[in-house]
């Protein structure tokens, strides 16, 4: 398998003057996190939703009226469509980025995300793990009470796109940088402001589909991919024990 049978194709991109709110809106209608910014045929920077969200915590909701190309990042990764899946992967954990853009000659034909990875790769790429020898066992958690916006500085510090809620050890919901983003574009469009003192337990999802420690590897693989997630809290008994994400298992290709 290479890059271009791997890739996200249809790759939407935008002008870096457009408004952030322009690129938050098109980023929430169709899905995705990653939005390249192009000028003059060439990608400058890709903004991502947690950059967004760092926008948002240093500058407020003004950052919306703002050019996107004042937070995209000039962290990125481009690669060859011809270039092989698994090298694809390697770069990816190498440079530290979650996604690569896939460039046929100079022109930008599609976009690889951790998720395509999960997604596309075959199972047997996966290495025979039980959920627990690769999860973050002592992950992020907030208390229902925290405001939207202390979450979202949460996210920024740890550098986090699923922040778990709980009471102690009893997980209550997991609130997603697409729930943030999806929260305030609807908000910003029918008020022009947006509350961000508000409680997360009114965005959280509750009763988030969970994974059991000593699940194999495949299973969660498959429990993603049938409800779209990038994902899993581990809850045993009722006890919160860890989170299995995207990024865990796409390591796990190349341990």
């Amino acid at each position: 398998m290479n890059a271009q049978e791997l890739m996200t194709g249809s790759v939407f991109s935008i002008d870096p003057n457009r408004e952030l709110a322009v690129a938050v809106q098109l980023m929430v209608d169709h899905g995705f996190r990653h939005l390249p910014i192009i000028e003059g045929g060439s990608v400058r920077s890709v903004l991502t939703a947690l950059g967004i969200i760092n926008g948002i915590v240093n500058n407020g909701i003004n950052a919306l009226r703002e050019p996107v190309v004042k937070y995209g990042s000039g962290k990125f990764l481009t690669v060859s469509h011809n270039d092989d899946a698994v090298t694809v992967v390697r770069k990816m954990l190498d440079v530290g980025v979650d996604h690569a853009l896939v460039l046929k000659g100079s022109e930008l034909v599609g976009i690889v995300t951790e998720r395509d990875v999960i997604n596309k790769m075959p199972e047997q790429s996966f290495m025979s793990y039980r959920v627990h020898e690769v999860a973050n066992r002592n992950p992020v958690r907030i208390g229902e009470d925290y405001s939207l916006v202390s979450a979202m500085e949460v996210m920024v510090r740890h550098g986090i796109r699923h922040l778990l809620i709980t009471d102690q050890d009893r997980l209550l919901g997991i609130m997603t940088v697409k729930d943030v983003l999806r929260y305030v574009v609807r908000y910003y469009k029918l008020r022009g402001q947006v509350d961000l003192n508000i409680a997360v337990s009114r965005l959280m999802s509750h009763n988030p589909v969970t994974i059991d420690s000593a699940a194999s590897l495949v299973d969660a693989i498959r429990l993603m991919r049938r409800n779209n997630l990038g994902s899993l809290p581990i809850v045993e008994t009722g006890r919160l024990m860890g989170i299995i994400t995207e990024h865990d298992v796409v390591k796990s290709m190349v341990k």
